[in-house]
C-alpha cells in the first residue's frame, strides 16, 4: 500500500494487494490479487479478486466480479460487472436519469416503471465494453458481448443481447467464444 494511499471507514483488503499512490478507497471490499494503481477512487465497493484497475478509475456502490479490468478514466455507479470482462477508457455507467421519464428495467419480458431515480447497470460475465462509451440508467448488458464505440453511437440506451453484440458477424467473431449461454 503505497503511503499516500487514503483508506477510510470498515474497508477489507485481502491478500496480495498492491494499493498504487493517491488511490482513496472508503468502505470497499477488496478481494485477493488486486492491483488497483494510481489514483483510484472506490467508494462502497466491492473488488473480486484478481481484478485491475490501472489508474483513475472511479467506483461508487459498484461490484466487479474476479478477473476484470477497469481502465483509466471509467466511471461505474451503482452497477455490477461480471466475471472476465473489460470496461474500456473514459466508459461511464450513468445511475441517474437525465431525461424526465421514469425509469424502466425489463421484468418477464416487458420494460416496467422502477420507481426510482437512481438505477445501476449490469454487465454479464467475459464482455468486452470499449472506451468512451456511456451507459444509460438500468440497462442490462448480456454476457459474451462486445460493444465499440462507433460513429453515431456514444450511447447505451437499451439491453444489448448476445445477438446484437458488435463483434457477431465480423471477420474473427470466433475468436470470441461465447462462455455463458442464455
Amino acid at each position: 500500500i503505497d503511503p499516500s494511499a487514503v483508506i477510510h471507514g470498515p474497508t477489507t483488503i485481502g491478500d496480495h494487494v498492491t494499493i498504487g499512490a493517491g488511490a482513496v478507497i472508503e468502505n470497499c471490499i477488496i478481494g485477493n490479487n488486486v492491483n488497483l494503481l494510481q489514483g483510484n477512487q472506490l467508494q462502497i465497493s466491492v473488488v473480486g479478486d484478481r481484478c485491475y484497475l490501472p489508474f483513475r478509475a472511479s467506483l461508487f456502490m459498484t461490484t466487479l466480479m474476479e478477473d476484470t479490468m477497469v481502465a483509466q478514466n471509467a466511471c461505474l455507479q451503482c452497477c455490477v460487472i461480471g466475471r472476465d470482462s473489460f470496461v474500456g477508457a473514459g466508459t461511464a455507467f450513468t445511475d441517474f436519469n437525465l431525461l424526465p421519464v421514469p425509469l424502466q428495467t425489463l421484468h418477464r419480458g416487458q420494460l416496467e416503471d422502477v420507481g426510482m431515480t437512481v438505477l445501476g447497470g449490469c454487465v454479464g460475465h467475459h464482455c468486452r465494453i470499449g472506451a468512451d462509451l456511456t451507459i444509460y440508467p438500468g440497462r442490462t448488458v448480456e454476457s459474451d458481448v462486445i460493444l465499440f464505440h462507433q460513429a453515431g453511437r456514444s450511447v447505451i440506451s437499451r439491453n444489448v443481447s448476445y445477438e446484437e453484440s458488435d463483434h457477431v458477424g465480423r471477420r474473427g467473431a470466433d475468436l470470441h467464444e461465447r462462455r455463458y449461454p442464455r
